[in-house]
Parts: C-alpha cells; structure tokens; sequence
C-alpha cells in the first residue's frame, strides 16, 4: 500500500530589532514540509518478464519448381497469390515437348542397354560352345594319335604311314587346343562386357525414371492446404526465375501452409540471455486484442543483428510456436510477445524504486511510525520490473521511501535528501 506523510524538515527564526524602542519582535518563519512517498514491504510473487514486437510467419513454406530447362514456358496458372487451395489442387502447368522428348531418349538408352547385355551373352554362349567342341577335337586328337602309335608299333625303322598319320593327328590337337585357348579368351571378356553393360542398363533406367517423373511433374499441384504467397511468372513467360516467400523460401510457386504459424520476434541482446527454448511465451495479437495465446519458444538465432537504422542495439531473433492459433490470425499480423525469465513466488519485495546502490552493497529508507527515515543495508534477489526480491535487511510491514517531493531529514547514518536514484 503506497501512502504519503509529511515530515516538518526546518524551522527559519528572524529578529528584528525595531528603532527607537525597547521591543523586540520575534518572527517564526513557516515551517517547511515534506511529502513523503511510501509503499509496503510485503510478500509478492517477482519475475523478470522481457518483451519484444514480432510478426506472424507460416510455419512451414513450400517452394515448388517446375522440372527441365530454365527455358521452358508455362502452359497454364490457375492460381493468384493470396488464393487459398486444398492439397492436390493443380497450380500451374508448363509445355512438355522437351520431357517427351527426354523420356523417348530415355526408353530408347534402355533398349541398347538391353541389347548389350543380351549380345553380350550370346558372345558367352558362342564361347562356352567352343569351349567345349575344342574340348572336343582335343580329346579326338590325343585318341587319333594313340591309334596312330597302336598301329605302328615302333620299330629300329618306321612304316611309311606312320610319319604321316601321326604329323596330322598332332596337328588337330594343336588346331584343337589353340581354339580352346581362342574361346577361353572370349568367355573371359564376356564378364567385364556384361557388367558394363549391366552399368550402361542401371543407369538408362534411373535417366528415364528421372525423365518420367519430370514430365510427372510438369503439372504443379499443392502438396498441402495452403495459401499461394508468391509466383514467379506469368503465362507464356520461362520459368526461369523464382519468387521468395515470407520466410525467404524460393521457387516458382511459393506456397505457405494454412494450419500452422510461429511469430518471428527479436530481442535485445541483454534479453535474449534469459531465453531458452522450450520456455512459455504470452503472445498478444495487435488486430485480435481477445485472443490471447501461450506459444513456445522453438529457436534462437545464433548470431545478433545490429540495428540497421544506424543504432548501436543489437538483437537476436527467436522463434515461438502458436499452438491452436486463432481462427482469424493471418500471416503478417504483429504480435506482442513476453517470456518470464526468472521469477520468485511468495518472497519479500520491496518495490524497486526504493533500493538504492552503494559501493558496498544495496541500502532502503524505512520510515518508522514517528515519521523518522533510517537506512538499512538489504541484500536482493530477483529483479523485476516493478517488485525485486528482499533476501535480508526488511521484513514484511515495513513501509520503505519510494520518493519525496523535498529534502528528507538526516537519517541515523546522516543521510539526508531522497534515494539515489529516486526521483522526487
């Protein structure tokens, strides 16, 4: 409770001799008052609230791109920003000549691929047959010439036949044995043959997926209920360029989704040292005065931004969640946001005006019943921004001097004049 009182501070005493008389009068100069300015120390809860002016932002934004070349021209738009559209809501549409033509290119890079891996198989075949019709002749040869010895037993002088019949039975094992070596060769090259063919095939195929999807995608839908925030171009125009959306997200088609939002909001620097994610967040919304929310705070940027008017404040920007956001709330709106920082519930707290510093330490003026200020050495602890926390020095009842309209008599400690720091 905050009182005034008066303290009677002087008393201005004149003598005024008159001439030619005995008489001596006496003057009582009015005698000087002070109003004091009072509150209660009592028990009270104190926090440290910190606030800043923030804007409402969609939650999540999506940047849509046609595929293909910067090139290609839209077909169709069947949207304007600020349309609101449901999830699979076709956007915009862009010629599809060139993603024809790729997927053509695509299919036909498939069946060469494919006609490798099976000429290179044939090639296997051929040398797995001549494989064994070598395996063949060899096996002949060695037989023709075991015949041949069988035939003309040997002798101190060979029959006239047998140079003859054995020269050509060695012959068809070597011609045998190099067309073994011949088909071995091309079995072996067969492996790394398939195998890159098998890449060339792996790779065609992912080209015409790729080309396949592209020509999915040359009709933009909504992947989500959303509003459209942004479009790039217009009919008939390349889709070269994008647009940006209210969170910075690019693409042709920005599109923002409609169920959740998060205020950006920036903080100075000597508040943003109290803030951490996850703690509690008044928000007011400046054009819904009766929707008040709590929202989280979800990120903090960890680089500040100084002033770019020039000034020397820096901030910190910090993102808070709005859980069930107001039906009207729009992307835009401005908001005002506080976050408790540090709070001390059902302490003695004096009101902050009447605590002053000194070298060493903190002092408080209480006035007595009588009207008499002494000071008295206080230890404190939360600081809010009204009520701070009185760890030692007064208890509740006290009434503490929170300002006076004049000089305050002398104190025990010879202190005399208002609080340091408290105005009059």
């Amino acid at each position: 409770m905050k009182t005034r009182t008066k303290v009677i501070t002087g008393i201005a005493i004149g003598a005024v001799v008159i001439a030619g008389g005995a008489g001596i009068a006496i003057a009582l100069a009015p005698q000087q008052e002070t109003t004091v300015l009072t509150e209660e120390v009592a028990v009270r809860d104190v926090d440290v609230t910190v606030a800043a002016s923030g804007t409402v932002s969609p939650a999540v934004e999506f940047g849509l791109q046609f595929p293909g070349a910067a090139t290609a021209t839209l077909a169709s738009l069947s949207v304007e920003v600020g349309d609101t559209v449901e999830a699979g809501a076709t956007l915009a549409a862009i010629e599809t000549a060139s993603l024809d033509a790729a997927v053509t290119a695509a299919r036909a890079s498939v069946a060469s691929a494919r006609a490798s891996i099976a000429n290179a198989e044939t090639t296997a075949d051929q040398a797995r047959q001549a494989i064994s019709s070598a395996d063949q002749a060899i096996t002949a040869a060695e037989l023709a010439i075991e015949n041949v010895v069988d035939e003309y037993p040997s002798t101190a002088y060979p029959q006239p036949n047998e140079p003859l019949a054995l020269l050509n039975a060695q012959k068809q094992k070597v011609t045998a044995e190099a067309s073994l070596e011949t088909a071995r060769r091309q079995l072996e090259a067969y492996y790394p043959l398939k195998a890159s063919a098998e890449a060339s095939l792996r790779s065609a195929l992912d080209q015409l997926d790729s080309a396949q999807a592209n020509l999915a995608r040359a009709t933009m839908t909504a992947p989500v209920a959303g509003t459209v925030v942004a479009i790039a171009s217009q009919l008939g125009e390349p889709i070269g360029t994008t647009s940006v959306g209210v969170n910075g997200t690019a693409g042709f088609i920005v599109l923002a989704a409609l169920d959740t939002f998060v205020v950006e909001a920036d903080f100075a620097e000597s508040d943003v040292v109290g803030i951490a994610d996850g703690q509690s967040v008044t928000l007011e919304f400046d054009a819904l005065p009766d929707e008040q929310r709590e929202g989280t705070v979800t990120e903090i940027d960890s680089y500040g931004s100084v002033d770019p008017t020039g000034g020397s404040i820096t901030t910190y920007g910090v993102t808070i969640s709005i859980p069930n956001p107001p039906a009207e709330l729009k992307a835009g709106m401005t908001v005002q946001a506080s976050i408790t920082t540090e709070e001390a519930n059902g302490v003695i707290s004096a009101p902050v005006t009447a605590i002053s510093e000194r070298e060493d330490g903190y002092i408080a003026l209480v006035q007595s019943a009588d009207g008499a200020v002494d000071e008295v050495p206080v230890e404190i602890g939360v600081r809010g921004g009204y009520y701070v926390e009185i760890v030692s020095g007064l208890s509740a009842g006290d009434r503490v001097v929170t300002g006076s309209d004049g000089e305050l008599p002398p104190t025990s400690s010879g202190f005399g004049g208002p609080p340091e720091g408290v105005e009059d």
